[in-house]
């Protein structure tokens, strides 16, 4: 895999409506292999349905899949990187060291790409799949077991928050960046396998303020509409102080108030380019979004674009 592939940038993977030798041979190598080191044997009792979604960076892969009932393994070979899974609908068993284990949703399991092992899933199961780099997380933990069941935590949740919030960037393209989001994704997976400490204080000041933050950034996009939204009732909901809420938005250098305004913006200006709500008027896109002022918004939506509202609307149906 080349560097100008590593960038973050999603890869789409669904199976056709009829699927060939090629077509699963073509995915094995693509998916299984080059990312995951597993092969897999789908149920030839029902019919083969697979949708992914895979992301990757120097040190990082994360996919999600919806798919029918199959097994995969890992047969012991390749390389020495970390396999971590994470059920989000639906359940598995895992036979591995002569031992089954029964994992349900918000549970996962992480071992060694050279440990050998078997996934039995069922239909429908929908999964979260990281690979990581053990000199990343062996140093932080108390035990680097070639495998190990993860049982369902807030660890695991932050990091479930974290995977989607970094999901909305369409791609990660500067060095720095991409190293701050493979740090926090292996810090949050070494304290969910039990980090020393050392090792968790020092979490504590990266890694599980990021998650913190991904997850308040999602309440926000979740309540984006809402011309009441605020950052009292944010950290309601998220079991914190709005205090706390306003320093983690000043670390990178961004006010609550100023994330909110570019987000309500951004889909605004996105709702205008959209032949499909043509049909609405400015007014009524701007309401949408969560703006109670029709002139605060066309005047920060000027600002911000360039353009008024209604150039932006004009120029998209011309």
């Amino acid at each position: 895999m080349t560097g100008d592939e590593r960038d973050f940038r999603q890869r789409r993977f669904k199976a056709p409506d009829v699927v060939d030798k090629t077509w699963l041979e073509w995915f094995r190598e693509e998916f299984g292999r080059q990312l995951y080191n597993i092969d897999f044997d789908p149920d030839p009792e029902v019919p083969f349905r697979l949708e992914a979604t895979a992301r990757t960076l120097p040190d990082l892969a994360i996919a999600q899949s919806v798919r029918s009932a199959m097994r995969t393994s890992h047969y012991g070979a390749g390389g020495d990187e970390i396999t971590m899974i994470a059920l989000l609908e639906g359940s598995c068993a895992i036979h591995t060291g002569g031992k089954t284990h029964e994992i349900a949703a918000g549970m996962g399991a992480i071992g060694r790409q050279d440990h050998r092992s078997a996934l039995d899933f069922p239909d429908g199961v929908r999964i979260l799949s990281l690979r990581l780099q053990p000199r990343l997380i062996e140093a932080m933990t108390k035990d680097a077991a070639s495998f190990a069941v993860l049982p369902d935590s807030q660890t695991l949740r932050l990091l479930r928050g974290y995977v989607r919030m970094i999901g909305n960037e369409e791609a990660i393209e500067t060095p720095e960046a991409r190293h701050v989001v493979t740090t926090h994704v292996h810090d949050l997976v070494a304290l969910a396998l039990g980090a020393t400490r050392d090792a968790r204080e020092l979490i504590q000041e990266r890694g599980v303020r990021a998650a913190r933050l991904a997850a308040i950034k999602q309440d926000i996009l979740a309540h984006l509409a809402d011309p009441a939204l605020s950052v009292a009732a944010v950290a309601t909901r998220q079991g914190l102080t709005p205090r706390y809420v306003h320093m983690l938005f000043e670390i990178e250098g961004v006010t609550f108030s100023e994330y909110v305004l570019e987000h309500r913006l951004t889909r605004a200006h996105r709702a205008l380019n959209d032949p499909r709500a043509r049909h609405q008027s400015i007014s009524a896109i701007a309401l949408g979004v969560g703006f109670g002022d029709l002139s605060y918004f066309n005047r920060t939506f000027r600002r911000r674009f360039g353009m008024t509202p209604s150039d932006v609307r004009e120029r998209a149906r011309t």
